[in-house]
């Protein structure tokens, strides 16, 4: 008789913050194994897959900014209306 073992959904990762901007948004996310991790939705981001680590863009680098900024205020950082 075969035995068949159902597979275990990846475990997702946690989210901890998101960040928008114009057109793109950032997302902060914890591990697993407790490693942090920065993605984005820009064309940049993406196309550098496998070539560099950590993966790293303007966008994130704003976002880092921001949520630096949200701890040592410990203040959420609003971003600003557009101007008409």
């Amino acid at each position: 008789m075969a035995m068949r073992f159902r597979r275990r959904p990846e475990p997702q990762n946690e989210i901890l913050g998101t960040y928008s901007f114009t057109s793109r948004t950032v997302k902060v996310l914890r591990t697993q194994d407790d490693r942090i991790l920065w993605t984005c939705d820009c064309d940049k981001f993406r196309r550098q897959g496998g070539q560099r680590e950590p993966l790293w863009c303007k966008h994130i680098a704003k976002a880092a900014a921001r949520r630096s900024l949200e701890r040592l205020t410990r203040r959420v950082v609003l971003p600003r209306a557009p101007e008409h």
